[in-house]
Order: C-alpha cells, then sequence, then structure tokens
C-alpha cells in the first residue's frame, strides 16, 4: 500500500485562508495589544504548502485600522534561502489582487521573507497605502507595486 499526496489547489488555499483571516480580524493588531493571544491564533493565519514544486510557509493577515484594512501575506521558502520572483508575484496577486501592492523583503534566520500587503477601504476595494513615503515604484510582467525598504516598515 502507498500513500498518494494530492496536489494542492491554489485557489482552495487562497479562499481558506483568507476565510480565516476574516474571522480572525477582531482579534488582530490594532484591535486588540500586539501579543494578545498572537501564539495561540498564529496557527490559524499559516500554512505550510507545496505550489509550483516548492515548500513554502505562508501567513495570512488581515487587519482593522478603523478607517481601513491591510491585508498581509508572508511568503518563505523551508527549504533554501529564496523563491523565484516569478512566483512571489503570482502568490501576491491571488491573495491580495493586483491593484495598490506593496513588497518588502527581509532577512530572518537565512532566509529571505517577501511581504505583500495593500490597503482597502471599508467597502473592499483597494486604496492607496497609507503613511509611506519615499518608497519605489517597480513593474514586473506588468504588475506595478511599492517596493518599500525594511526600515519603513515596523514589524511588530
Amino acid at each position: 500500500m502507498y500513500c498518494r499526496f494530492k496536489p494542492e489547489n491554489l485557489d482552495e488555499i487562497v479562499h481558506g485562508m483568507k476565510a480565516i483571516g476574516e474571522v480572525l480580524v477582531p482579534f488582530n493588531f490594532p484591535r486588540v495589544p500586539y501579543n494578545f493571544l498572537e501564539d495561540d491564533l498564529g496557527i490559524f493565519r499559516a500554512r505550510e504548502v507545496v505550489i509550483d514544486g516548492y515548500s513554502l510557509f505562508l501567513h495570512y493577515q488581515k487587519s482593522d485600522y478603523g478607517e481601513y484594512f491591510i491585508e498581509s501575506l508572508q511568503i518563505h521558502n523551508l527549504k533554501s534561502p529564496f523563491l523565484p520572483f516569478c512566483l512571489i508575484c503570482k502568490l501576491g496577486k491571488r491573495f491580495l489582487g493586483s491593484d495598490y501592492l506593496s513588497l518588502v523583503e527581509i532577512f530572518k534566520e537565512n532566509r529571505k521573507i517577501y511581504v505583500w500587503s495593500v490597503s482597502s477601504n471599508k467597502n473592499d476595494q483597494p486604496i492607496p497605502m497609507p503613511k509611506f513615503q519615499n518608497t519605489e515604484e517597480c513593474v514586473y510582467e506588468g504588475l506595478h507595486y511599492l517596493y518599500l525598504q525594511p526600515n519603513q516598515v515596523d514589524f511588530l
């Protein structure tokens, strides 16, 4: 007898993670203090998946800042330090759409972590990211996004 793994469907992953993300909005910073249930709820925000042959760690979160929401997607490779940029863009677009995206890349524990984010109004329509200046406008295969430096982002 052998075990056959079902290939992971990206649309199912996105749908499931975003549905859980909506439920967790009231429990996310800034609605609650940062450390409030962070360890307990982190398991619901994250998932290990295999997409296009790459073993990935994904972390999706949606936060309510009163006048707007911020959705973020963290991506890193579980087996090597980097990922192809075409895959990073594919995931960012699938989770967050293609309007008003922002990207920041950081190194942690010898891995590059790619963090996409998007702001939206209370009708879930994408809006320009608030409070960022001195960003670099980039285009990759038709995808327009703002590139941020790690020092421009407050990682709690």
